[in-house]
């Protein structure tokens, strides 16, 4: 991933803090709780970490993958904009090693309730990933 190249493109100002996080997510194959990444790049203080995350969500290059006991998951986004986040997976948290991880579905996620215009949908689920059930 050339993150610098990407920030550039999509008319972000390239600084080493959002070069770093996005590196950081893409060399990951899961979400990353923000304590692993306050811990990976302690050499940004903590206020600049925290903006920008925010910033790259707002600008549609990472989303929240879970919260959950005052801890957020982060992950890098695919199809996203500024203007909208365009998730179609679902958020996986193993139970036993706590890895949170975006799951890509084949069929479209689809909900539809009477006199409710619903714009996006979160599916969170829960359960023993791929490589906890080998260990067994």
């Amino acid at each position: 991933m050339d993150a610098a190249k990407i920030l550039k493109k999509r008319g972000l100002r390239i600084t080493k803090i959002r070069v770093a996080i996005l590196e950081t997510l893409a060399a990951n194959l899961q979400a990353l709780p923000y304590s692993k990444l306050q811990k990976d790049l302690s050499r940004f203080d903590r206020t600049t970490l925290y903006r920008t995350l925010l910033i790259l969500r707002d600008k549609g290059f990472i989303h929240k993958a879970l919260e959950e006991k005052g801890e957020s998951y982060y992950a890098l986004c695919s199809n996203c904009t500024s203007s909208m986040h365009n998730h179609n997976h679902v958020h996986f948290k193993c139970n036993r090693c706590s890895t949170v991880q975006c799951l890509h579905i084949t069929n479209k996620l689809d909900l539809s309730i009477p006199k409710i215009s619903i714009n996006s949908i979160e599916i969170i689920a829960k359960g023993t990933c791929s490589a906890c059930l080998l260990a067994d």
